[in-house]
């Protein structure tokens, strides 16, 4: 009976310590800047379409872009960043925007005058 009392007391402390909670999260991810140049594909209708979407400007200035594809080009406004989410209009077409960036690359959807899509992008390197 006494060989057991100092593992039963080791066992116990072992437990106590291991019974702190779960793991704490993982550090959340950067602040999105989203200035920068990307290879876009936009999936609408049957249809894929690629195109280059170009963000300028700052958090504190304000955002402003343009997107270019084979079927034209388009202004980009309204830009907001709100943690790793990017929404904007193209007031062209009367589209509304959200993507969701992982790293260098986003996807996300359209919703607009012309019926929805899908639009995924990646950031080329440099910019």
């Amino acid at each position: 009976m006494f060989k057991r009392t100092p593992t039963f007391a080791a066992l116990t402390l072992l437990l106590s310590a291991c019974a702190g909670g779960p793991p704490p999260e993982p550090p959340a991810p950067p602040p999105l800047d989203p200035v920068g140049t990307y290879d876009i594909s936009v999936a609408a209708q049957g249809m894929e379409i690629m195109g280059v979407m170009v963000i300028r400007g700052s958090a504190e200035e304000g955002y402003t872009g343009s997107i270019d594809t084979d079927m034209g080009g388009a202004a980009i406004s309204n830009i907001v960043v709100e943690g790793q989410t990017l929404t904007f209009s193209i007031p062209e077409v009367g589209a509304d925007v959200e993507v969701v960036f992982e790293g260098e690359e986003f996807s996300g959807g359209m919703v607009g005058s012309m019926g929805d899509a899908d639009i995924s992008g990646i950031r080329r390197g440099g910019s």
